[in-house]
């Protein structure tokens, strides 16, 4: 966790830095599903407009109910908050966020720390169908946040260092995707249906980010990793 590029602004002292008796891997093959809060199901389809149904590239009688959704029916709205309060959710009409998959999701006693990976990719995942701004991290956290609603949300990115320079410390590329992460304007965007406080304790939890190189030094692991 000390490896963030901004742990030193993250209370740490109070986390106890093991995993949870019987913690099975989250990780590679084995990613832990989070479920989409059920307050930004609801927000979303209160708020989905006729242009992102428009553009969403739906047919058929799922379109027509996302549009009677846009249009503010309230026939539709009722029945979509029914189905999503009974738990009913996957791949249809009313559901307007998938799960999420942290590409790793550590449960300490006291913390829950969820990671997000990128070895090939330059920029962060910053949007999704049906959100202009969804930070792929803070995705993770929101969707841990009700996972785990009794401890604290800490949210590390890791990427692959420049080995021509020094790969144990993050390039300025990555430091500014980051940041970004957490602005403001992405945590009001990213977090529509929580409130002022609670985007804050979550931004609050943002590590930064690390390079792979530092972890695997951390952890005595050889780089590259032979097997994962």
């Amino acid at each position: 966790m000390r490896l963030g590029s901004r742990s030193a602004n993250v209370r740490l002292e109070s986390i106890t830095p093991r995993l949870v008796p019987g913690h099975r891997p989250t990780w590679g093959r084995q990613e832990r599903v989070l479920p989409a809060p059920l307050t930004l199901l609801e927000y979303l389809v209160q708020h989905v407009t006729e242009q992102q149904v428009e553009s969403s590239g739906d047919v058929g009688a799922v379109r027509d109910r996302r549009h009677a959704l846009a249009r503010h029916d309230s026939h539709a709205v009722e029945e979509a908050l029914n189905l999503l309060r009974s738990e009913r959710f996957g791949r249809h009409w009313y559901v307007l966020e998938g799960r999420s998959r942290p590409d790793a999701t550590l449960e300490m006693p006291n913390a829950v720390l969820v990671l997000e990976g990128k070895r090939t990719e330059r920029t962060c995942t910053s949007t999704t169908k049906w959100m202009r701004l969804r930070s792929q991290l803070v995705r993770h956290m929101d969707a841990a946040q009700d996972a785990f609603p009794t401890k604290r949300i800490l949210g590390l990115l890791v990427v692959e260092g420049d080995a021509s320079s020094n790969p144990m410390t993050p390039s300025q590329h990555w430091r500014d995707q980051s940041e970004a992460q957490h602005s403001t304007e992405m945590l009001e965007q990213s977090l529509p249906h929580r409130t002022p406080i609670e985007r804050k304790q979550l931004a609050d939890g943002v590590l930064g980010v690390a390079t792979w190189q530092a972890v695997c030094a951390q952890n005595g692991i050889p780089w590259p990793p032979t097997s994962i």
